[in-house]
């Protein structure tokens, strides 16, 4: 049989070439279905808290444009504020400060192209440290696999408006989930069994993981305890080769988390929430966590795992795995569970409940990570089992057809939270098909637009809005509005007004 130099039949040269160009086909259709996610953004608006959070930096606009040593400023004074006065986020205030819509509403929609931007990126790093360590020289490997990632979770996103298109509700949690994936991205790489790298090489990655701790510190509290149990799991698999790298990063995180909680904004903020007893708590968590579980268990999420499976089935098959490293496939699975519950804890302790939309995405996201590895780990068992258990299943014939309609099913139908009211008629790409075509985001973008020219009318000091009526409220863009009555979102001072009334619409 004919061979290159790297020993490479040409059989196998063409099989590798069928694949790579089988993913280059599914990441087009992906970016194309993905159309409609950002065609709707345009339409997107302020809302709520980006009013209060970027005062400062919009009056700095108002008054000098773009900036940047200003407006940075401005950002940093704010942040202070809040660290001060309301909660010890002290990165994710910065960030508020500084939402797309200070230099105009149609600017906002910017949000959902940070959010794609952020999770693209925090995957393409994890999953490059993984296929560098189990198959260095799988061409492409990694953007795929960060694609279909960043792909299911847009599309499948248990609650789209929160953490897609309200920029507070996005930058409150997603900033600090990728640069968690990115800490574990980077403790993989000097991962016991790894090739031998340069000492300096490993201070600099765990230098960086310490750095991003202590941003993740600035950030939620919940994801700031995802980044602890994951790092305690990463402490105890090194401590078994004798290495401790990944302790300076979790010493890290609990100083973020010390400079948070102990804040003055922080006690302001915990004192209007009533807790629940600790037995409640995590009783009332286990339950949510399974009933989460159950339902996350849809047919987007089988179609995600059927999609990756050959993917993953290359990646187990690596001759640096040992088999001991699939002695107990359900390990994973239980510490996917485990990372679920201490997530869903959190809120359970200390509101009472499982927590705002928002924050079930990002453990939803969780959950998605934790089912891939536990998938994977359990091929790569089955692997060593028996060798033909998969490729006897793997299809040789149509499957470009079927990875298809992997893809067109991940965007049809809509995921899951156990909260209600919270359930989507459809995934995120055709309900913005549906939004666009029966025309509420453009009339939500209209009334919103008709609101901001009052408010910016430099002859008016005393302004009357009304509030939106149902026709001009689409799913994926309206989070919340005003109330009749006086101004409770800040828009009087956010607009410099003296003062603004809030009516019902006319009939």
């Amino acid at each position: 049989m004919e061979q290159n130099k790297r020993g490479v039949s040409a059989p196998q040269r063409k099989e590798a070439g069928a694949t790579r160009r089988l993913r280059c086909g599914l990441c087009i259709g992906m970016l194309l279905l993905l159309i409609p996610v950002f065609a709707v953004a345009v339409y997107a608006r302020p809302s709520a808290d980006d009013f209060i959070y970027a005062r400062a930096t919009h009056a700095v606009v108002q008054q000098y444009g773009a900036d940047w040593p200003r407006l940075l400023r401005a950002a940093l004074d704010a942040d202070l504020n809040f660290y001060n006065t309301w909660q010890g986020l002290y990165v994710s205030g910065f960030l508020l400060a500084l939402q797309p819509a200070i230099f105009g509403g149609q600017w906002y929609g910017l949000t959902i192209v940070l959010v794609a931007a952020m999770l693209f990126l925090a995957s393409l790093a994890l999953a490059g440290a993984v296929v560098h360590r189990l198959a260095p020289g799988t061409r492409g490997l990694p953007t795929f696999l960060a694609l279909v990632f960043t792909f299911a979770v847009i599309e499948g996103m248990p609650n789209q408006v929160e953490s897609l298109y309200w920029y507070n509700g996005a930058m409150n949690y997603l900033p600090f989930f990728a640069l968690a994936l990115g800490v574990i991205a980077l403790l993989i790489g000097m991962s016991p069994g790894e090739r031998r790298r340069p000492v300096w090489k490993k201070i600099l990655r765990t230098v960086a993981a310490c750095l991003f701790c202590l941003l993740i510190g600035g950030g939620h509290h919940v994801i700031i305890l995802l980044t602890l149990m994951l790092l305690a799991f990463a402490v105890l698999w090194f401590a078994r080769r004798r290495a401790f790298w990944p302790v300076a990063p979790l010493l890290s995180c609990l100083l973020g988390l010390f400079f948070n909680m102990s804040s003055p904004g922080t006690a302001v903020r915990m004192s209007g929430f009533s807790s629940a007893s600790l037995p409640e708590a995590v009783f009332k968590s286990l339950i949510l966590s399974g009933l989460s579980v159950l339902r996350w268990l849809d047919l987007p999420f089988v179609c995600l795992l059927l999609l990756l499976t050959p993917a993953l089935w290359h990646l187990v098959r690596s001759p640096i795995l040992k088999d001991s490293t699939f002695r107990w496939p359900w390990l994973p699975l239980a510490a996917t569970f485990v990372l679920i519950w201490g997530m869903i804890w959190l809120p359970s302790y200390t509101m009472g409940g499982i927590g705002p939309g928002r924050l079930i995405n990002v453990v939803w996201m969780t959950f998605l990570l934790g089912a891939i590895v536990s998938w994977a780990v359990f091929l790569g068992w089955l692997a060593r089992i028996s060798k033909a258990a998969v490729d006897r299943f793997l299809p040789r014939r149509g499957t470009a057809l079927i990875a298809a309609a992997l893809v067109v099913c991940m965007a049809s139908i809509g995921g899951h939270t156990v909260k209600e009211g919270l359930d989507n008629r459809f995934a995120t790409s055709l309900e913005a098909v549906w939004e666009l075509a029966n025309g509420t985001p453009q009339a939500f973008a209209a009334a919103m637009d008709e609101r901001e020219a009052k408010l910016t009318d430099p002859a008016a000091h005393d302004v009357v809005i009304r509030t939106l009526t149902e026709d001009e409220r689409p799913g994926l863009l309206y989070f919340s509005d005003v109330v009749p009555g006086p101004d409770s979102w800040g828009l009087t001072a956010y607009y410099g007004k003296e003062s603004v009334l809030v009516e019902q619409p006319q009939e």
